[in-house]
């Protein structure tokens, strides 16, 4: 290691935590502004950075009163980690209307069967045939 290896491995340990957490919330805007256009993807930020970190970083930032950067990562959190319980359980129109057509075709085919096909299934079927109609998803 020469001497140049040597003071900027120094350097690092002389930033110290204030500018490190710092550092880490400008790069949290700037990830979720990536996330926003697209040029990220949600997986690999959920990969790289645990929740629980962002938690810790949000308690020390709240600690010392940065309200502003407690924002920004309450914003990653509700964005990105907390997705799915935002997320509508409703499904495409493209995908409904093909649910609609197999399951009608399917209830169609089971009455032309000799003596009217299996009650039982036509029921369930139609049961079925009528949630997804009214936009329910299971």
């Amino acid at each position: 290691m020469g001497p140049e290896e040597f003071y900027n491995r120094n350097r690092l340990k002389l930033i110290n935590r204030e500018t490190l957490f710092e550092m880490r919330v400008k790069s949290l805007d700037w990830m979720l502004g990536c996330y926003n256009k697209g040029t990220i993807r949600r997986r690999t930020i959920i990969n790289l950075i645990p929740l629980q970190n962002l938690y810790e970083l949000l308690n020390h930032m709240e600690s010392v009163e940065r309200y502003e950067d407690c924002m920004i990562i309450k914003e990653v959190i509700d964005t990105i980690y907390e997705q799915n319980n935002t997320k509508s359980n409703t499904m495409s129109k493209k995908r409904r209307d093909e649910i609609i057509g197999l399951l009608t075709n399917t209830i169609q085919k089971e009455k032309e069967k000799v003596g009217g096909g299996n009650k039982d299934i036509i029921e369930k079927l139609s049961k079925k045939l009528n949630q997804v109609i009214e936009g329910k998803k299971k």
